[in-house]
């Protein structure tokens, strides 16, 4: 933010010489003598409203953001019609995050100063945080009509462009930025996080690469860069990078659980889950972080004898793959309370080892230690070699599986059941979806197809009507009902999403089609599978490229049949 200035000048000529060396401090980023410089006015002339409004900025530039709320507000008291004392306070109240009041301040600045861009900008950047990304990039708009060389605005608004899904028009707002001001570390940053959803990974690396260069001890710049290196398979270069962002910032919370992500992808689960438990750090996780009062169990304690509350914490398919380990607790003489999606209730009621089975926002029982389930592996001591396999560990209902079979009549063919796309909100789903057509397309006619999709999407309901395959989207009402129909096929085929995982529970044959970057779950360089023993894994040989594993799959669909 700009640092102008206050309206206003000392009392005396001696005060104004002592606020013009402060202010020159501050210019040079000498936060402390400025600081000492105007404590030293304000002790000698307490109504400065200078020094009060200079002292509360750099207040909250250091983390003092209460203090220089109420310094900021005694400038104001003393001089109401000055705008950028009320910018000021804006960025002091975006500090405390407190950014409608930060929005009103703004707005009260540029009303006291005509074309005032820096506060069009900096609340441009407070309407990001509160997500509504539509109005922040007409204050971005307003901010570069003001002043059309203002690079900040530039790349302050690509982020809105991302913010509302607009990739491609955020990387020319991060690119006009950069033109005017090439040394903009934080713009090449976001630019490089545009690039990398985008999938031009080569572009994103070379992003980072210039914010390392102009900031070298940027972690953010490193974790992310090694994610990009993730992507282009060159692994050891990508560790090399997650380890230099967490020396470079050992609290580093996100930089941890994405180093967590790729030791895990590699196979080596022990250090990868430990650093995984890192996710509660990070704002992402923060929003769904259980807090009780019982303590969190990690293995130091012997559970024999007390009653560990295990629950839920993201998708369905991590919830399936995880469940597992509720024997595993059972048997070293835990009482397992298990909280689970309300989806997954009456398809858990038969997992072995849960004695209270509770479905989420329910009351809760008695316990005496809890763990969020994808924490288990820790407390468990789980390498690559003790991964529990033992299949199935879930059941089905017997009395839907015979209304299913029922309802798909005789079998004149084998039954292959399909599932093409998942979620359309999870973040790699643009990886690992394929259209039906070319699924389809790929595999031979001498099969009954039914899809095992509880939701097919516009695009792909044209294929679903003209290949007459049965779909039962309405009637899959809950994991238990999917389960059942799996049951009735003779084999699966799935890509990454929680029907693969439910299969591969079930102990049924399943063909797990994988992008060229598979989740970590799935390791890297193998057919098989350490979670699931029925499944067989297909993998993109080239990125986006969907030709090579499914010409396998028709082969071995074909050879085994």
């Amino acid at each position: 933010m700009s640092d102008s200035p206050t309206a206003g000048s000392p009392q005396d000529p001696y005060l104004a010489v002592r606020f013009h060396a402060a202010r020159e401090h501050q210019k040079a980023g000498a936060l402390q003598q400025a600081r000492q410089a105007y404590e030293d006015i304000l002790a000698q002339e307490p109504a400065h409203a200078g020094s009060l409004h200079m002292l509360g900025l750099i207040l909250a530039q250091t983390e003092q953001a209460q203090q220089g709320v109420d310094l900021l507000c005694r400038a104001l008291e003393l001089e109401p019609n000055n705008a950028q004392a009320y910018y000021g306070l804006g960025f002091a109240m975006c500090k405390l995050k407190q950014f409608v009041a930060g929005i009103e301040c703004y707005d009260t600045a540029m009303s006291l100063r005509p074309q005032f861009a820096e506060a069009a900008c900096d609340k441009g950047s407070a309407l990001i945080e509160l997500n509504r990304c539509a109005e922040a990039l007409e204050s971005f708009d307003l901010a570069i009509l003001w002043r059309p060389d203002y690079a900040d605005a530039y790349v302050y608004r690509g982020n809105a462009l991302r913010g509302l899904q607009e990739d491609a028009r955020a990387v020319q707002s991060f690119e006009a930025g950069l033109a005017i001001n090439p040394a903009f570390a934080s713009g090449h940053l976001n630019l490089g996080n545009a690039l990398l959803a985008m999938g031009d990974y080569e572009g994103a690396l070379a992003s980072y690469d210039r914010t390392i260069a102009l900031r070298p001890q940027d972690a953010m710049a490193y974790s992310n860069r090694s994610g990009v290196l993730k992507h282009l398979h060159r692994f050891d270069e990508a560790l090399r990078s997650c380890e230099r962002a967490v020396a470079l910032a050992p609290d580093f919370a996100f930089g941890h659980w994405n180093h967590s992500l790729l030791l895990l992808l590699l196979g080596d689960l022990r250090a990868g889950f430990e650093k995984y438990h890192m996710r509660w750090q990070t704002d992402t996780f923060q929003v769904i972080r259980r807090n009780f009062f019982q303590p969190m169990w990690l293995g130091h304690e012997n559970v024999k004898g007390l009653s560990l509350l295990i629950h839920t914490e993201q998708g369905l398919g991590d919830t399936i793959q995880f469940a597992r380990y509720a024997q595993v607790l059972a048997e070293r003489g835990a009482r397992v309370v298990f909280e689970v999606e309300p989806a997954l209730y009456d398809l858990l009621r038969t997992l072995p080892g849960v004695d209270t089975l509770v479905r989420q926002r329910d009351p809760l029982p008695a316990f005496d230690l809890y763990c969020p389930l994808m924490s288990l592996p820790i407390g468990c001591g789980t390498t690559l070699e003790t991964v529990p396999c033992a299949v199935p560990y879930l059941r089905t209902n017997p009395a839907k599986v015979w209304a299913w079979q029922d309802r798909l009549g005789p079998k004149t063919h084998p039954r292959v059941g399909l599932v093409w796309s998942g979620s359309t909100t999870h973040q790699a789903d643009h990886l690992r979806s394929l259209m039906l057509s070319d699924l389809l397309d790929s595999l031979p006619a001498e099969f009954e197809y039914i899809s095992l999709q509880k939701e097919i999407r516009p695009g792909d309901m044209a294929a679903v009507q003209a290949s007459g395959m049965a779909h039962y989207e309405d009637d899959l009402l809950s994991m238990d009902d999917t389960a059942a129909l799996c049951a009735c096929m003779d084999l699966v085929i799935a890509v990454d999403t929680s029907v693969a995982h439910l299969a591969g529970a079930l102990g049924l044959p399943v063909w797990v089609l994988l992008p060229h970057m598979p989740d970590w779950r799935w390791l890297l360089d193998r057919s098989d599978s350490p979670w699931y023993p029925s499944a067989r894994l297909y993998r993109q040989q080239q990125r986006g490229d969907w030709s090579a594993p499914l010409a396998q799959v028709r082969a071995d669909l074909l050879a085994r049949f």
